[in-house]
Formats: structure tokens, sequence, C-alpha cells
């Protein structure tokens, strides 16, 4: 059995759910993204920071 559930976060401080969130899955979580446009924008290296 697989179960994935999913919560998105919308908006301009959408990234600071992410304190909130990570700390339930501990030190290591997967990160599953498209094409280059998320390391472009800079998303990718504000998740890392995080």
């Amino acid at each position: 059995m697989y179960c994935n559930p999913t919560k998105l976060y919308f908006g301009e401080d959408s990234l600071a759910g992410l304190n909130e969130e990570l700390p339930k899955y501990g030190q290591n979580v997967q990160l599953v993204y498209g094409g280059g446009p998320i390391k472009k924008n800079g998303i990718y290296d504000k998740v890392m920071e995080l």
C-alpha cells in the first residue's frame, strides 16, 4: 500500500511554510522537481538553505 498525502502552500511567503513542515520528516527528505527553472529562479537554493 502506498499513500502520498500532499500539502500545497501558495503565495509570496509560501517557502516560510517549510520551516514548519520539514522538521516533521527528519534531516533527510526527497526533493522532486522538473527541469532547470527551479534552479534558475533561485527556489532550489532557498529550499536547500532551509
